[in-house]
């Protein structure tokens, strides 16, 4: 079942560096190397990630850039330049 907006943990803090994300979530402020997305895992993004990593029936919603390589194992992929 797809996450809607406002199941989404959400984070308003600075975050950077590498990140495993495990359930679904919301970073408003994000600066990070490399985000893997666990299996059937929501993310929306706002910033910018180097490398990402999505696993089977993820979601990323990113709001900003993505700069370095994506590796799709059989997620989903919304992309949006808002920076």
């Amino acid at each position: 079942m797809e996450a809607k907006e406002n199941d989404l943990i959400l984070i308003r803090d600075y975050v950077k560096g590498d990140i495993i994300i495990k359930e679904n979530i919301q970073f408003n402020n994000i600066e990070a190397n490399s985000i893997i997305i666990e299996e059937n895992v929501t993310a929306r993004l706002f910033g910018k990630v180097k490398n990402v990593i999505l696993k089977k029936g993820s979601r990323l919603i990113m709001h900003g850039l993505i700069l370095g390589k994506v590796e799709n194992l059989g997620g989903e992929l919304l992309t949006f330049k808002s920076l």
